[in-house]
C-alpha cells in the first residue's frame, strides 16, 4: 500500500513568508526561509526523489494574495499524481467568520480578508486539481483550524471543506494555538522536526520509509515532549501511505541518481553517450555540480543498459558521476560509488588501467573527506606512487593525485611537510598545466594555506596578495576558487596581527560566498565562523557570541554535529560566551563541547589542547566571580 509519488506527474509548492514589513504587529520568521529552501532538498534529493527538482517551486515572501494564489493553480492544474502544498509563515483569524488566513509580506492583521491568502483559495487550488492525492502541511499559528473549523462552529468545519478525495492536511498546532518559533534557530519547531525525520528516518519505524502518516505520529510523540504544540491531522482514502522519503543514513546533498525511475528510455548510441557524458562533465567544470550529478545519473543509467555494466565507458562515466555526487555534499554517497566502481576497474581494466589509477586517487580522496585524513593520506601516498610509474610525473591526473596527498598530509596533522610538497609541487603544475589552469591555481592556494598552517602566516599573506587579483582576472570574481582565494586571505590576513583588515575582508567575502557557492557550502560557513571569531577579535564579543550562536545550529544540520567546524565553533561560541561577561555559561558550554571534541578529533589534537587550556582559564575566572553563588546557592546572601 505505501507509495511515492511519481516525480514526472507530481507538483509541490513550497511558500515562506519570513518578513512582514507592512505590520510591525507581525514580527519576522527568518527560519521559514530556511525551512522552504530545506524542506525543497529533502523532497528532491534520492534514487529519485519524491519530487523532480524542476517541479517543485519556491514561493518566498509573496506580498498579495495573487503573489501566491497564481503559482498555487499553476501547478495544481499541471499535477496529476501529487499536489503537495507547504507553507510556514503567520496564520490569521478572521473577523466575522473566524476562518484561517495566510499571511503574506504585506498583510495587515487588522485587515487579512483583504491582504492574506485565505484558506478557502487553497482548497479552490486542490479542486482544481487531476491529482490523485493533496497534501496540506502548515506550520502557523491556528494552523489547526485547517481541520477543525471556527471556534464558534457557526459556518462549515474546514475539515468538511477539505475533505476532498485523496487529501491529507497535517498542522503544526490546534485551532486555538500559537506557533512557536525560536530567534536563532534554523527552523521552526514543527518543521525542524519533521526535516530530520525526512532526512534521517524515524527512529525504530519498522521500515526505512517515511510516510505522511507514519510522519504525524512521530512528530506527535515527539513535539509535545519539547514543550511545543500537539500537531493534528486529517485525511482520506489512503493519502497517508504516501512515501515522502526513503533515508537510509545521514545524507548531505543529491544522493546517488542511477537507481530505478532515474532513466527509464534507453537512447542513443555510443557516440550520443559519449557526447551526454562530456556535457555532463562540462556542466559540472561550469559550476553546476547538481545538474552534473543529474545528467551522469541519467546517461550512467543509459550505458550500464546500452553498452552494458563492464563497458570502460560505463565505468568512466560512474567515477566521474561519483566525483561530481561527493562535490554536491554527499561524500558517503561518493566514497561507496568511487570504491564499487574501482572493484569492477581492477576486475574489466586491470590495476594499471588509467581509469583504474584515476580512481583509486578518488578513493582517497572521498576518504579522506569522510573524516579519514590518515587514512587518505596513506591510500595517497600508494595512489600517487603508481600514477608517477604508470602515466609518468607530468600526466596531468599525477599532478591532481600530488594536490591530494598534498592536502591529506596536512589534514592528517603534518603541516610542515604539506607546505613543503605544495610548494614543490606549484612549479610543477605551472610548468605542466600552465599558469592560469585551475589546478594551477588550486595548487597555489593551498600553498600559501599550508605555509599558514606551519607556522608561515605573514608569508601566506603575502602569496594570497599576489594571488587574489590572479584568481579574479583569470576565472571571475564569481568563481569559487576567487572567492576562496579572498577568504584565505582574510583568515591569514588575522592570524598575521591585521585585525581590522581580516574583519573587512570578511565583511565582504561572506556575502558572496553566500551568493555563489550559497548558505550552507562548507566554505560559506567556515567563511561566517572566521567572521564571528574577528569581530569578537576587534572588541565585539557580544556580536561574536551571536553569531556562533546562530552559525553552530547550520553547521549541525549541514556538516553534522559531530564535524570539526561544527565543535570547533560551539567552542568559540564558549569563549566568547566567557568574554562578554558570562563566565558560567561559558563553562558549561566548554564541559559540553570538549568530551565531543576528544572524541571526534583525539585528546591530542591541537584543537581539543587549546580548548581543555580555555576551559582551566574560564573555570577560575568563575570559580571567583561566582564563589558566593558556588558555596550558598542561588538565594541572596544578606
Amino acid at each position: 500500500m505505501l507509495r511515492p509519488p511519481d516525480p514526472v506527474r507530481s507538483r509541490a509548492v513550497l511558500v515562506g513568508v519570513a518578513e512582514y514589513p507592512q505590520d510591525s504587529r507581525l514580527p519576522g520568521i527568518p527560519a521559514a526561509r530556511t525551512n522552504v529552501r530545506d524542506l525543497r532538498r529533502l523532497l528532491t534529493e534520492g534514487r529519485p526523489g519524491a519530487f523532480a527538482a524542476e517541479h517543485v517551486y519556491m514561493v518566498v515572501d509573496p506580498a498579495t494574495p495573487r503573489d501566491l494564489g497564481m503559482p498555487l493553480l499553476e501547478a495544481a492544474r499541471q499535477a496529476e499524481d501529487v499536489f503537495l502544498v507547504y507553507y510556514s509563515g503567520h496564520g490569521l483569524i478572521g473577523q466575522e467568520r473566524r476562518e484561517l488566513y495566510l499571511a503574506l509580506s504585506g498583510s495587515d492583521a487588522e485587515a487579512p480578508s483583504f491582504t492574506a491568502l485565505p484558506l478557502q483559495g487553497v482548497r479552490e487550488a486542490f479542486l482544481a486539481s487531476r491529482a490523485r492525492n493533496r497534501v496540506l502541511i502548515l506550520d502557523c499559528c491556528f494552523s489547526g483550524r485547517a481541520i477543525s473549523g471556527a471556534l464558534s462552529g457557526a459556518h462549515e468545519p474546514l475539515d468538511e471543506q477539505m475533505e476532498i478525495s485523496g487529501t491529507y492536511t497535517l498542522t503544526s498546532a490546534s485551532a486555538t494555538e500559537v506557533a512557536r518559533f525560536e530567534e536563532g534557530h534554523r527552523h521552526t519547531a514543527f518543521t525542524g522536526e519533521m526535516l530530520l525525520a525526512l532526512r534521517d528516518g524515524i527512529p525504530g519505524a519498522p521500515g526505512a520509509e517515511v510516510t505522511l502518516g507514519a510522519l504525524y505520529r512521530h512528530l506527535k510523540r515527539v513535539l509535545p515532549t519539547q514543550g511545543f504544540p500537539m500537531p493534528r491531522h486529517c485525511g482520506t482514502d489512503t493519502a497517508e501511505f504516501l512515501v515522502l522519503a526513503r533515508p537510509t543514513r545521514r545524507r548531505r546533498g543529491r544522493g546517488r541518481a542511477t537507481g530505478p525511475g532515474t532513466a527509464d528510455v534507453v537512447t542513443g548510441s555510443r557516440e550520443d553517450l559519449l557526447i551526454r557524458t562530456d556535457l555532463g562533465l562540462r556542466t559540472g567544470e561550469a559550476g553546476q555540480s547538481d545538474e552534473a550529478v543529474r545528467l551522469l545519473g541519467e546517461v550512467v543509467a543509459d550505458m550500464t543498459r546500452v553498452l552494458g555494466p563492464d563497458d570502460p565507458s560505463t565505468l568512466s562515466g560512474r567515477i566521474s558521476l561519483a566525483h561530481w555526487t561527493g562535490n554536491v555534499g554527499d561524500v558517503e554517497e561518493a566514497l561507496r560509488l568511487s570504491m564499487d566502481t574501482v572493484v569492477d576497474m581492477m576486475r574489466v581494466l586491470g590495476p594499471e588501467h588509467r581509469a583504474t589509477l584515476v580512481g583509486r586517487s578518488q578513493v582517497a580522496h572521498w576518504t579522506g573527506e569522510s573524516g579519514r585524513a590518515g587514512e587518505a593520506m596513506r591510500l595517497s601516498t600508494w595512489a600517487v606512487s603508481d600514477l608517477v610509474r604508470v602515466l609518468g610525473s607530468n600526466d596531468r591526473e599525477t599532478l591532481v593525485g600530488r594536490s591530494r596527498l598534498t592536502r591529506w598530509t596536512g589534514e592528517a596533522g603534518d603541516a610542515e611537510s604539506a607546505a613543503r610538497l605544495a610548494t614543490a609541487l606549484v612549479p610543477d603544475l605551472s610548468r605542466v598545466l600552465g599558469d592560469e589552469d585551475r589546478e594551477t591555481f588550486v595548487g597555489r592556494i593551498d600553498q600559501a594555506q599550508w605555509i599558514g598552517r606551519a607556522g608561515g602566516g605573514r608569508q601566506a599573506v603575502r602569496l594570497l596578495a599576489g594571488l587574489v587579483p590572479d584568481l579574479s582576472w583569470t576565472l571571475g570574481p564569481d568563481d569559487r576558487y576567487s572567492l576562496i582565494g579572498r577568504s584565505r586571505l582574510a583568515q591569514w590576513s588575522g592570524a598575521a596581527g591585521r585585525r581590522r583588515r581580516a574583519l573587512r575582508l570578511f565583511e565582504g567575502v561572506v556575502p558572496d560566498l553566500a551568493r555563489v557557492l550559497g548558505p550552507d557550502d562548507r566554505e560559506t560557513l567556515v567563511a561566517r565562523a572566521q567572521f564571528a571569531h574577528w569581530q569578537g577579535e576587534n572588541g565585539h564579543p557580544a556580536e561574536a557570541a551571536r553569531l556562533f550562536a546562530l552559525l553552530v545550529k547550520d553547521l549541525a544540520w549541514v556538516l553534522g554535529p559531530q564535524d570539526r567546524a561544527t565543535l570547533v565553533s560551539q567552542a568559540r561560541l564558549a569563549h566568547w560566551m566567557g568574554v562578554q561577561g558570562d563566565v558560567g555559561e561559558a563553562v558549561r558550554l566548554f564541559n559540553a563541547v570538549l568530551p565531543e571534541l576528544r572524541s571526534a578529533l583525539g585528546a591530542d589534537d591541537p584543537e581539543t589542547r587549546h580548548n581543555r587550556e580555555l576551559l582551566v582559564r574560564w573555570r577560575r575566572k568563575a570559580d571567583r566571580r561566582l564563589k558566593g553563588q558556588l558555596l550558598y546557592g542561588r538565594r541572596e546572601i544578606r
